[in-house]
């Protein structure tokens, strides 16, 4: 039998995904099914997982510099946005791989294989160690390593600069920018702490 945390868990996982998925699969039957048609789900699904993933960087810094009653319901909804993210971008690889399924003379740098695999390897960490049994047996000091860790290469992928030029480009700066403000609140709230621990 599933506990109710797992239940829930399950039910805002595969809510996020199929939702993604199935605005995926609307759009698709209404157009061409051409690469450049199949890639726009493709992104928007990762525009639909960043905010997620920002709120999830967010949580406990905010309530730990402004301790309201919305930060601490934010903070106790952390654990399910992480789901949301996990969801989000499961759906999002779904959709990259029906991209190379369809269009299999598109080639994928190694590099992007390497890296991006390395996301997804300690996306679905996270995602197993946000089911109580996972957490227990990682123990707090280790979870919250993996979790930091997950969470600052995660940020890495979606908001560092391939190349300097890149910095001045609006489709850079919309993920970089909110990106920083994250980081500067994290580390106030990291000076903020008695023991400095954010």
């Amino acid at each position: 039998m599933i506990d109710s945390s797992a239940g829930k868990n399950w039910a805002v996982f595969l809510s996020v995904m199929l939702l993604i998925l199935a605005c995926a699969v609307v759009w698709l039957s209404t157009v061409e099914l051409v690469d450049a048609n199949i890639i726009r789900p493709v992104r928007h699904s990762v525009q639909f997982a960043y905010p997620l993933l920002l709120l999830a960087m967010l949580a406990r810094p905010l309530q730990q510099i402004l301790r309201k009653p919305w930060t601490a319901k934010l903070l106790r909804r952390r654990r399910l946005i992480g789901v949301a993210f996990a969801g989000a971008m499961t759906a999002h690889l779904l959709l990259i791989a029906f991209r190379f399924w369809y269009t299999p003379e598109l080639t994928y740098p190694t590099s992007n294989l390497v890296i991006g695999g390395g996301a997804y390897v300690l996306l679905y960490l996270m995602f197993i160690t946000s089911f109580d049994g996972p957490t227990r047996a990682l123990g707090p000091k280790k979870w919250k390593l993996l979790h930091r860790v997950g969470l600052v290469y995660a940020a890495l992928i979606f908001a560092a600069p391939r190349t300097l030029d890149e910095i001045s480009e609006f489709e850079y700066l919309k993920l970089g920018v909110p990106m920083l403000i994250v980081i500067l609140v994290r580390l106030v709230a990291w000076q903020q702490s008695p023991r400095r621990d954010s």
